[in-house]
């Protein structure tokens, strides 16, 4: 089905992207010899639940997951209680809670045999051991919802939490979420005896790309993963024309449909290989995905049925849910506290802060793969290349206030320095 082409009548989110939004990123203190960002948060006027609000230590939970905290281990017996529900309006920057590193851990078995693996350069890494945590439950399932998560995830904003979202909407998507056996895929996929590395190609949108002829280094890797206006067609010399995963928000992968359609971006990735990463910032999202669950239509209501009446419509008729994965906000918070914390927090615009999608998408392929190479990713020289491979004319990279594209390439150059990834930059 072909995508809506009339152009949609202005809402609320292209408004603060367009105009309100449309201003770089306040300036920001460099990374230090450790690599941590000096950010000294101003006192603010609101007072967080204290631990004996936020928690009840008694008994563990009987579960084999963990509630888990680089300072001390959480269990509860009883339903995190406030006298109302949060939500963000109540604060003029970002509120720090006693549990904001309380993350849900996964007992996966599969362990990498790579003597390369990310996962081992971050343990022998003086930056990256603080921060990073193998074992981060990436991917939600139906077990993730009850009471006592809805109430702790109710501490932070979509993607990090479900602050402000409603409670039987998200429980119905949750629900019928399907059973994710294995929280790391590709080690899961592999046979035991064999011991090669998994090797990852996460391909960006950059201009940087455009005559790059990467094409076929960018396919030869295990796994391929691509993110929002994904344009394969035309140039699949510069960018390969495999995908392996395809990462996206509601509104991302809708206004790219609708914004490069003539470009030949008519349809999302999808090969027999292609699998699915939905990273949740709305309500939007829960909204979009029950649709999809259900193969019902979109409610006008929700603004995204300007795009797409129909959201199942975009995926093969047999669609298979299982090839669809859903972001949990533990893991967007931990990549957000632990990499990607923008200084645009501590200010009024805390609450239209996330890091890119491509940024996610970087992030996830990091705990997935033992080799990541990362290709139309910001690097210094970036005034050089147009916004996207794909430009006609060149265009100028705007640098939104909702995402801090400053910060990310940072983090991209120091990972390519730290040898944990190996970023395309042209000499």
């Amino acid at each position: 089905m072909p995508i809506n082409t009339a152009k949609p009548p202005a809402t609320k989110e292209s408004i603060d992207t367009q105009e309100l939004l449309r201003k770089p990123p306040p300036s920001r203190k460099p990374l230090t010899a450790k690599g941590q960002l000096i950010n000294k948060r101003p006192l603010t006027d609101w007072k967080p639940l204290t631990a004996k609000k936020l928690f009840t230590t008694r008994k563990p939970i009987a579960t084999k997951k963990t509630l888990f905290t680089d300072r001390k281990t959480v269990a509860t017996k009883k339903p995190f209680t406030t006298s109302k529900p949060l939500t963000k309006k109540l604060y003029s920057a970002e509120p720090k809670w006693e549990n904001e590193e309380v993350y849900l851990l996964t007992d996966s078995t599969s362990q990498t045999s790579c003597p390369i693996s990310i996962k081992i350069k971050a343990m022998n890494s003086s930056w990256l051991k603080q921060k990073f945590l193998p074992q981060i439950t990436i991917f939600m399932d139906n077990r993730h919802f009850n009471d006592r998560e809805w109430l702790r995830l109710g501490h932070f904003i979509p993607p990090f939490g479900w602050m402000d979202l409603n409670y039987t909407e998200v429980k119905e998507v949750m629900l019928a979420l399907p059973l994710v056996p294995d929280q790391q895929l590709l080690l899961a996929e592999k046979a035991e005896d064999d011991l090669s590395c998994i090797s990852c190609a996460v391909v960006g949108n950059g201009g940087i790309l455009n005559g790059s002829g990467l094409g076929k280094e960018i396919d030869s890797h295990n796994y391929v993963f691509r993110v929002n206006g994904a344009i394969i067609e035309g140039y699949e010399k510069d960018v390969g024309n495999r995908t392996s995963f395809y990462g996206f928000t509601a509104f991302t992968m809708l206004t790219s449909l609708y914004t490069n359609y003539k470009k030949g971006f008519r349809h999302i990735p999808q090969d027999k290989e292609t699998k699915y990463i939905l990273f949740t910032e709305n309500l939007r999202d829960f909204q979009w995905l029950k649709a999809v669950q259900q193969n019902k239509q979109l409610s006008k209501e929700i603004g995204l049925s300007n795009y797409r009446l129909r959201p199942r419509d975009d995926f093969e008729k047999d669609f298979d849910f299982r090839k669809l994965f859903v972001v949990h906000p533990d893991f967007a918070r931990y990549l957000k506290n632990r990499f990607l914390r923008s200084t645009t927090l501590d200010g009024k615009y805390w609450n239209i802060y996330r890091p890119s999608t491509g940024a996610l998408l970087l992030m996830t392929a990091l705990h997935l793969c033992d080799v990541v190479s990362a290709y139309g990713f910001m690097t210094a020289d970036y005034k050089k290349y147009s916004d996207h491979y794909y430009d006609k004319d060149k265009m100028e990279t705007v640098l939104f206030k909702n995402h801090d594209f400053l910060l990310e390439k940072e983090v991209w150059a120091r990972m390519h320095q730290e040898n944990i990834i190996k970023l395309f930059q042209r000499t």
